[in-house]
């Protein structure tokens, strides 16, 4: 009779470790901003600041730039960014990632009639500050 819970063990064991082992899957692999630039890390000491950003449905960002570099994850809606140097007009929509250009001028828009809700990682030296608003 102890046998059985033995067996038992040997033949359900391999079923538990499948349905609890962690799995990784790439979404994408990007070596360029969305205007096409090579991203550059900041040298030395790094903060990373985890934040979320919500734009209305019809809503905007106005001009802005960042020195160092920024990634927003899409989580719901469509924007629409154009890069105000180089001209480069790109559609991010949900479960994409944009890397936005380091220190060039852009805006963006919201398509649809859906909000933008993105989660953003900036990449910056302690203390400073990654989005620069252009004056009016």
């Amino acid at each position: 009779m102890k046998l059985l819970p033995a067996l038992l063990l040997v033949v359900a064991a391999p079923a538990l470790a499948q349905t609890a082992a962690p799995s990784t899957r790439t979404l994408s692999v990007q070596e360029r901003t969305l205007s096409g630039q090579a991203i550059v890390l900041p040298q030395g000491r790094v903060q990373v600041t985890y934040s979320e950003t919500i734009v209305p449905a019809g809503g905007a960002l106005p001009a802005h730039k960042h020195p160092y570099p920024r990634f927003a994850l899409v989580m719901s809606g469509r924007l629409q960014v154009t890069n105000l140097v180089t001209g480069t007009v790109s559609e991010v929509k949900a479960g994409e990632l944009a890397i936005d250009a380091i220190d060039q001028w852009h805006e963006a828009k919201v398509l649809g009639s859906e909000p933008v809700r993105m989660l953003v990682i900036d990449q910056a030296p302690p203390g400073v500050t990654n989005t620069v608003r252009r004056e009016p």
